[in-house]
């Protein structure tokens, strides 16, 4: 990533899990939150929530390098890198399928998950849980349109997040 494009930056840190050396930038403290981004371009909706998510949470942005590599199984291998038994996802563009199949093959890693789906879609907000066979495990999934306005999304990802949860 450049230094141009706007990330909430505490530190840039790098782990080893499986022979990789992977970097990724850590913000805030508390519950932990994978963000997975795929594009380098700056969108109106990530400064506003960058600035809500690391107020809340631990919040762990990787370098995902998708050429030539599994990604769901570099995901695991990051988790298992820096210590995270189960975390929770919030997942952009084309990365969306990756946390997905990251969920129905790892549910048991998996927290909740947020998708930002590139394109339209008529509804906004719509959630819902995702099952798989893995031992009766749910993860609670929310799905929001890309163009939603940040003053209308932030509010509805952090209530879904469970920010100000006892």
């Amino acid at each position: 990533l450049t230094a141009t494009t706007h990330h909430p930056v505490d530190s840039y840190a790098e782990v080893r899990a499986h022979d990789q050396v992977m970097r990724y930038r850590r913000a805030g403290t508390g519950h932990p939150l994978l963000v997975l981004r795929s594009s380098l371009e700056p969108h109106p909706l990530w400064a506003e929530l960058d600035d809500a998510l690391i107020g809340a949470f631990r919040v762990l942005t990787p370098d995902v390098h998708s050429a030539g590599v599994h990604v769901a199984q570099w995901m695991r291998d990051f988790l298992e890198g820096v210590g995270l038994e189960r975390v929770t996802i919030i997942a952009d563009d084309s990365l969306c399928i990756t946390a997905l199949e990251m969920v129905l093959l790892n549910a048991d890693q998996v927290e909740r998950m947020v998708l930002v789906p590139a394109g339209t879609a008529s509804e906004t907000g719509l959630d819902g849980t995702l099952a798989t066979s893995l031992a009766g495990v749910t993860v609670p999934l929310l799905v929001v349109r890309r163009g939603l306005s940040a003053s209308e999304a932030v509010p509805l990802l952090m209530q879904f997040l469970g920010h100000g949860r006892a």
